[in-house]
């Protein structure tokens, strides 16, 4: 195949990729820089919004255009194409969730007995926000490093200590949303991309989203299968 025709196939795939996703899945008649910008100001596609990738696009365009009224004037190069089709392919065919997420089997969590003192060490020691709280392989709650703060919110006249138990702040860190959400739960056949658009999401209403939870459908009473935090998103649409 040509680098020519493999170009223009490429550049195909992506056009009608952008006209239909970003239009409610209904076909969009517009220019193809003009969706390009619509997509670039809603910030839901980094790899969109990253400057590199940005240009290419943009050059990519200018090339199809000159091939599209002369064929004879421009040949894109082996280097162009291989990069434009890296790009392209971000773009159109994401990784699932299930392809970056932390694996249940190796997430660090404590149970309902552990003291709060081995939750605040673990997230010290690794550098976490957030433990998932596991009772008899279910998910109970999240416990955060606000976790304290949020339950003396709550019971303004209590106190806590490092010797208590998780069990006995669960109102604090369970998956009720009260009093503030660090969560969402996201299937695990969804795209990185809709993984991000949730983060994105939640920064515009400058909430506090610490966390995805990954189970099969992305339903809260399904078994917790693993774990997604914004910057495993972010590498894996930028790298």
């Amino acid at each position: 195949m040509s680098n020519e025709t493999r170009f223009l196939d490429l550049f195909k795939k992506l056009e009608k990729h952008l006209r239909v996703e970003y239009n409610q899945n209904s076909y969009s008649y517009s220019g193809f820089m003009s969706t390009l910008y619509k997509v670039k100001k809603s910030n839901k596609n980094p790899n969109i919004n990253n400057k590199h990738n940005f240009d290419i696009i943009q050059q990519a365009s200018q090339i199809r255009n000159i091939i599209s009224h002369n064929n004879d004037v421009l040949i894109p190069s082996d280097r162009f194409v291989n990069e434009f089709e890296k790009i392209v392919n971000k773009i159109c065919d994401p990784l699932k969730v299930e392809n970056i997420m932390i694996r249940f089997s190796k997430l660090k969590t404590v149970t309902l007995d552990s003291k709060i003192s081995e939750a605040i060490n673990l997230l010290k020691e690794h550098g976490y926000n957030t433990i998932p709280v596991i009772d008899k392989n279910q998910l109970m709650g999240i416990f955060t490093e606000k976790s304290i703060y949020d339950y003396l919110s709550i019971y303004k006249n209590e106190s806590v200590n490092k010797h208590m138990k998780i069990r006995d702040i669960l109102e604090a860190i369970d998956l009720n949303s009260d009093p503030r959400k660090y969560f969402e739960f996201i299937s695990r056949h969804a795209s990185i991309h809709d993984a991000y658009d949730l983060y994105n999401i939640d920064m515009k209403h400058r909430r506090e989203l610490l966390l995805l939870l990954v189970t099969e459908n992305g339903n809260k009473n399904e078994k917790l299968l693993g774990i997604v935090a914004l910057r495993d998103v972010e590498n894996a649409l930028l790298n």
